[in-house]
């Protein structure tokens, strides 16, 4: 009586909850009931495990088989189709053929048995697992392709709705005619994402702040606890919130129904990410923690060494007259290079912080009064043609990637042919992974030319862009006086790439990119085009 072990796969929980290991625990059965000498021992099941993508020694199943069979457990090992071993084209032929070496037959309900007889045999059995590895792969593509489709066309691709929006039913049906949820705005969701943008690009609030600020307010979340981090960095990092549905690293066009947070503040929440990651460290402008008493921390620097200065207190004790004691505290900018590595700076020690923060504010008081003045059609004017250049410069280098990558193709498809032919001292394999290689680069360097020729042709978008930046310059100037310390930190973090102070107060603004240029625009109004500089003395 020869011993069957049986065993079944399926790769999806969907698939679990089917009737798939079902069907297959019947055809085994049922084949085996047809053998006169076959009885089965074991059965193994593996539900939801890939037999593409996990390889045979991370699958239990497998591990607990071989075990087996090295010590003569079972004679069979009955599957209804082989593509249940796996999939792998590298790896699952010679897992079939290690069992039959072990002495097991391998058997398959559709495909009868395996064996390794001939050569023929051998390439047979590659050539069956090859085919089933193509296939993995086109479902895969499949699949993919399907689930960049409904990005792109605004449709929920399925799972838990994002916070801030709930699923509803609006009519749309898959192709089994099943009706399918879609995503619409949830009102209070909403304003709490709101407010959780507001409070990090106005007040800087970091997501581990955040989570104890909503605490504090009494703002749970869905499942009725508190936000924590993790999540309120979800949140901030989600292109959902502008309109954008994103699968993997595809990105559909802004959907104004799905719009909660308009571009720009999430522009300034992704950039505000940035600059407080670890790897930005040295170009950081804005602080990780805020000191209570400072304007400038993370964005002020040493004039002479250039590197940064930190925040430290000063104090002193007296009597007064009357016998009194008194303790004086202020607080000083220091140069950490001059503080710990003396010989790296020659400038000065420390500076008060309270006489640069308000020649500070002053000169950025100035500043935002000037751009009130500069109407939005000198900005466009001055800045229209320089967004332009740049578009142009960046879809010129994404053509010659292009052709260079055309040209590489063409050349190495050339040397295919010989070299299956075993006319080139070039390797087939290698050829082709070369040739795959060139065209994710292709398509790569294609899609990079086909979107910047329509931003290119979308004057309209560049236009629209300018004005909302407009718009937030001139609000910021409004808005300056009259908000808090936190706030004009963040407000100047937005308008200033860094403060350079030098020995003797001499004090340097370094405008951002965007802020330099409206700086120009008021020149041109002002005087006909002589740059400022903004170097003061405090």
């Amino acid at each position: 009586m020869k011993r069957v072990y049986c065993l079944y796969r399926v790769s999806t929980k969907g698939q679990v909850e089917k009737d798939d290991i079902p069907m297959q625990k019947q055809a085994c059965h049922e084949f085996v009931a047809e053998q006169s000498d076959w009885h089965i021992e074991k059965e193994f099941s593996e539900k939801g495990v890939s037999g593409f993508k996990i390889a045979a020694k991370d699958r239990d199943a497998i591990q607990d088989l071989q075990k087996a069979a090295v010590e003569k457990k079972f004679d069979v090992l009955l599957v209804f189709m082989f593509d249940r071993i796996g999939r792998k084209e590298d790896e699952t032929p010679f897992v079939v053929e290690w069992f039959v070496r072990q002495g097991v037959e391998v058997w398959s309900v559709k495909e009868g048995q395996q064996r390794f007889d001939t050569h023929v045999d051998k390439l047979l059995n590659y050539i069956r697992f090859w085919q089933a590895s193509g296939e993995s792969i086109k479902t895969s593509i499949r699949t993919r392709t399907r689930m960049e489709q409904l990005v792109k066309e605004g449709h929920f691709k399925g799972g838990t709705a994002p916070y801030g929006y709930r699923l509803v039913h609006k009519g749309r049906v898959n192709k089994r005619g099943h009706e399918v949820f879609d995503l619409e705005i949830d009102e209070y969701e909403s304003t709490v994402v709101r407010k959780i943008f507001h409070l990090h690009t106005a007040y800087g609030m970091g997501p581990q702040t955040l989570s104890r600020r909503l605490t504090e307010d009494g703002i749970l979340n869905r499942a009725g606890k508190n936000f924590v981090a993790p999540s309120i960095r979800n949140i901030l990092t989600n292109p959902i919130y502008k309109g954008v549905l994103r699968f993997g690293e595809t990105l559909s066009e802004p959907f104004e129904h799905l719009k909660i947070i308009d571009d720009e503040t999430f522009r300034l929440s992704q950039e505000l990410m940035e600059q407080r990651s670890r790897n930005r460290e040295e170009l950081r402008r804005v602080p990780r923690r805020l000191a209570k008493n400072c304007l400038l921390v993370g964005n002020i620097f040493c004039g002479h060494c250039g590197g940064r200065l930190v925040t430290s207190t000063a104090g002193t004790r007296y009597q007064r007259a009357n016998g009194e004691e008194v303790y004086r505290r202020w607080w000083r900018y220091l140069c950490y290079n001059r503080v710990r590595h003396k010989g790296e700076c020659c400038g000065q020690t420390g500076y008060s912080a309270e006489r640069i923060d308000e020649a500070v504010r002053e000169s950025i008081r100035k500043l935002l009064d000037g751009l009130k003045k500069v109407p939005m059609q000198t900005v466009v004017e001055r800045r229209y043609g320089l967004a332009v250049d740049d578009l142009e410069k960046r879809l010129n280098e994404a053509r010659r990637i292009e052709a260079k990558n055309e040209r590489g193709i063409k050349a190495l498809k050339a040397e295919l042919a010989p070299a299956l032919m075993g006319e080139s001292k070039f390797d087939p394999d290698l050829l082709g992974d070369a040739i795959q290689a060139a065209q994710v680069e292709l398509d790569e360097a294609r899609r990079l030319v086909n979107n910047l020729e329509n931003e290119l042709a979308d004057t309209e978008t560049i236009i629209r862009t300018l004005e909302r930046q407009h718009s937030r310059l001139v609000s910021l100037s409004e808005l300056f006086d009259g908000c808090d310390l936190d706030a004009q930190r963040m407000v100047i973090s937005q308008l200033v790439d860094g403060v350079y102070v030098s020995s003797g107060y001499q004090i340097e603004l370094r405008l951002n990119i965007t802020l330099e240029q409206y700086v120009e625009c008021m020149d041109e109004v002002r005087a006909g085009g002589e740059k400022t500089t903004v170097v003061l003395t405090a």
